[in-house]
Parts: structure tokens; C-alpha cells; sequence
């Protein structure tokens, strides 16, 4: 799997949108444990102004000493699980993505040492957890909500591992994951049929932010799709 994931990754050239100055960057860890494929999460702590609990792959904002979107993703990821910069392989990029307060995500794919413990900053980290890769091709633990944003209508997917909600932007790119590295097609819509993808929002996108209505985004006004 790691080969033909290395490969769909080199083959890869997102596009990229040069327009919006709110910058961020993650990095989505894999490793390699027994003949599998894993990616490590974090699950950000109840303490925080945003995202407060959710599931997220470790990063953030850029700052103005980072040299670029690399190196915040690299800063953040050692500030937050204690994981070295030398110690990730950067494998690609999938396509940068819009996150719901306007900020332009870049995500890298990197490879990290399979002994790796994490070390977590609790006043940022309530939880490191790794899941199978394979976990996310399977769609007995999926499930999708629609709602509507400035922007357009979403869909927002839903996958449930052993007590953790990995959702939103978090499982859009392991969802885009498997489909550049692995060819992967799922067996529900990735995509609302009415609305433009992710990526295309992304770069069509100028930088006028639009109200934000964290509201709308509750699970109680969602609407759940079998």
C-alpha cells in the first residue's frame, strides 16, 4: 500500500491559489506498522477558543518567522505531539484546502518512524490516536450530514473509530488521501452533487471572507444522509 500511496502522491501537482494571505498548514502522519498502513490524529482539547475537542491532524496558523507553509506545518507538528522535523519524510501534497474561518490549508503528507510516542502538549492535545488507513475505505462506520455555508452547500462525512468522530476538514483529505495515493473510490458521494468540490471552491476563492454562522454548523441543525 505505502508504494502505490508514494507513487499516486508523486504524481500529484495540486494547483495552487495564490490570492488569500490567511495562511495554515497540517501535516498528515503515516506509518508503517506490521505490513500497515496508519495515520496518526490528535484530538484538540476542550480548553481551546476554536475546534475545541474535534479531531484534527496536527498544525496551524503561519507565522511570520515561518520560510514557508512546510515549515509551519513541521513548527506546529513538534509544538503540539513532540515529533521532530527531521525525523518526517515528506512524501507530497495533496491540494490545499478553505477551512471554515477563511484560512487556505496546505496539507503535506509525510512518513514518520513507526516507534514514534508521542508527546503531547495538553494545553493544546487531549489525545494522540493512530487508525488504519484501511479503516477509511470501509463505509460501515461512515456517515454524512449536509448543511449550507456562505459558500455553498456540503457535504461534511462522518467516520466513528473506537469512540472518536473524525470529521470535517480532518476526513476530506484522508478521504482526497486515498484517492490520489490509492486510487480509491468510495462507495457514497464525496462531493454534494448541487455545489462545486472542496478543491474547486478552494481555488476559486478570493479572500472576501463571508459570515460565519458556527450555528449552522451544530450537529443539532444538520441533517444526517444515510
Amino acid at each position: 500500500m505505502l508504494t502505490k500511496l508514494r507513487q499516486g502522491l508523486a504524481d500529484h501537482q495540486p494547483r495552487i491559489n495564490s490570492h488569500i494571505q490567511k495562511r495554515a498548514s497540517v501535516l498528515i502522519p503515516l506509518l508503517e506498522c506490521e505490513g500497515e498502513l496508519f495515520v496518526m490524529l490528535t484530538q484538540r482539547s476542550e480548553k481551546l477558543n476554536s475546534h475545541a475537542g474535534q479531531v484534527s491532524f496536527p498544525g496551524g496558523k503561519q507565522d511570520a518567522q515561518d520560510a514557508n507553509s512546510l515549515e509551519t506545518a513541521l513548527r506546529e507538528t513538534h509544538e503540539e505531539i513532540g515529533l521532530l522535523p527531521e525525523k518526517v519524510e515528506i512524501i507530497g501534497t495533496l491540494d490545499q484546502i478553505l477551512s471554515l474561518h477563511y484560512y487556505l490549508v496546505t496539507p503535506f503528507v509525510g512518513l514518520i518512524p513507526d516507534d514514534f510516542i508521542p508527546v503531547p502538549n495538553e494545553e493544546e492535545i487531549e489525545a494522540v490516536f493512530k487508525a488504519p488507513l484501511s479503516f477509511f475505505m470501509k463505509s460501515d462506520q461512515h456517515w454524512t450530514e449536509e448543511f449550507k455555508t456562505p459558500i455553498a452547500t456540503v457535504l461534511a462525512h462522518h467516520f466513528d473509530y473506537e469512540g472518536y468522530d473524525i470529521w470535517g476538514l480532518t476526513s476530506k483529505l484522508i478521504l482526497r488521501l486515498l484517492e490520489i495515493g490509492l486510487g480509491h473510490v468510495p462507495d457514497f458521494p464525496v462531493h454534494h452533487p448541487d455545489s462545486p468540490t472542496w478543491m474547486e471552491r478552494t481555488l476559486d476563492y478570493s479572500g472576501d471572507e463571508l459570515p460565519f454562522d458556527s450555528e449552522a454548523l451544530s450537529h443539532s441543525e444538520q441533517r444526517k444522509v444515510h
